[in-house]
Formats: structure tokens, sequence, C-alpha cells
């Protein structure tokens, strides 16, 4: 005997889950992802400490607008690029369990997009805070 609908999971959503949000309501789910980022991975939540030293550092060294708006792209980079290798970790595991080359190879190269961010976040750091950590040493 054959069903006269299809199956629950092939029948196209009476209203796409993403559809039709309000701002407001979009902005509640980034926060919501950006909470369990901070609360599930340990990656993520130790670019978060990392970032609130730098912005502490920043501010008892009074660094100048430009270097604030350079701090402020590096930490968001960082995060951002964290968030997104975070997701793609976890569609994965939702994908298979088991292993795939390709995943795995995916997996790596969105790995890698954090480190050549967060690379280049400790490079401007260090040349921002670097030298007003030296000239207070040297006072």
């Amino acid at each position: 005997m054959m069903p006269t609908e299809p199956s629950h999971s092939l029948q196209e959503p009476k209203t796409s889950f993403r559809k039709n949000r309000s701002w407001w309501n979009r902005f509640a789910v980034a926060c919501r992802g950006i909470k369990i980022a901070a609360r599930l991975e340990v990656s993520f939540f130790v670019h978060l400490f990392v970032a609130t030293a730098v912005l502490l550092a920043g501010a008892a060294l009074k660094i100048t607008r430009w270097e604030w708006c350079l701090i402020t792209l590096c930490i968001a980079s960082v995060l951002s690029a964290e968030l997104l290798n975070t997701s793609l970790e976890r569609i994965a595991r939702v994908v298979t369990r088991e292993e795939n080359q390709d995943i795995r190879d995916s997996l790596d190269i969105a790995s890698g997009a954090v480190l050549v961010a967060a690379i280049g976040a400790a490079v401007v750091g260090t040349l921002i805070l670097g030298t007003r950590f030296l000239t207070l040493a040297t006072a």
C-alpha cells in the first residue's frame, strides 16, 4: 500500500524557520549563536578572553582612535572566523560521524582561516600594544 502523502521529512515546510523574522528576532538569534559558541566551544571562549584582555590593555594604555579601529577589526575578524569554523564543525557532525576526507579537509581549511586571522591579529596587537608596553617599561 502506497502512502498518499510524502513522508514528513520530504515535505516542504509550511513556513521557513528563517523567513519573515523581524530584525529584533534576527539579532536575538545571532546573539543566541554567540552565546552557544561561548558556552560550548573552548577555543571561542579563549578568543573572547584574549579579546577582553586586549580591550582592557588598550583602554589602560590609551591607544588612539585609529588603533582602536584596527584592534576592533582584528577582534571581529578572529571571532567571526571562529564562529564560522564552529558552525561548520557542528554541521559536519550532523552530516556524518564517520571519517570523511572531504569533510576533514573542509574543517582543516576553516581552522586554517581562524589561524590566519589570529596570527594577523596578534601581529597588529603586538605592534600597537607592544610598543606602548615597551615605552612604559623603559620610562
